[in-house]
């Protein structure tokens, strides 16, 4: 074998076990009470700024909810006024989804003339300031950062 190849191959191998190391890193942020929080962040943020661009016609994309249903239950260490009110955002958020989508299952815009969107943009906008208060508080927290691991450690 070459020099030329056999550097080249060290250069894929190297390449390989740094994006593996990044992806390792990235799911053991996402499994960290600090990267739930910070799911559910995301999901306000995206339905704040789709309430902000929202239009009444039937071809509008739905809220996200997902980040809410996977991790709600997983993120008691919250304050209970937060708890609350996110449980309160996601609940008109899935009520508005229904209608997004029987406006889509029957193309027509009346089932979108009947979404309010203004009685989301107060509690979306308290939740988003709330969990942004909240990380920045514990985002060098131990308790809820991701646990680092080392080679032997299991």
């Amino acid at each position: 074998m070459s020099s030329l190849t056999s550097s080249i191959l060290i250069g894929v191998a190297m390449v390989f076990l740094l994006v593996l190391s990044i992806g390792l890193q990235m799911l053991r942020t996402r499994r960290a009470p600090l990267g739930k929080v910070i799911s559910i962040l995301s999901s306000v943020r995206y339905n704040a700024k789709l309430c902000e661009n929202f239009s009444y016609h039937h071809s509008i994309g739905r809220f996200k909810s997902q980040a809410w249903e996977k991790h709600g239950e997983k993120v008691g260490f919250l304050p209970e006024e937060l708890l609350d009110d996110l449980s309160e955002v996601f609940d008109i958020v899935a009520e508005m989804n229904e209608n997004i989508d029987a406006a889509m299952k029957f193309k027509t815009d009346s089932y979108m003339a009947a979404i309010d969107i203004s009685k989301l943009k107060g509690p979306l906008a308290t939740c988003e300031e709330q969990l942004k208060e909240w990380v920045y508080e514990n985002m060098n927290n131990p308790a809820y950062l991701p646990k680092k691991r080392s080679l032997f450690q299991r």
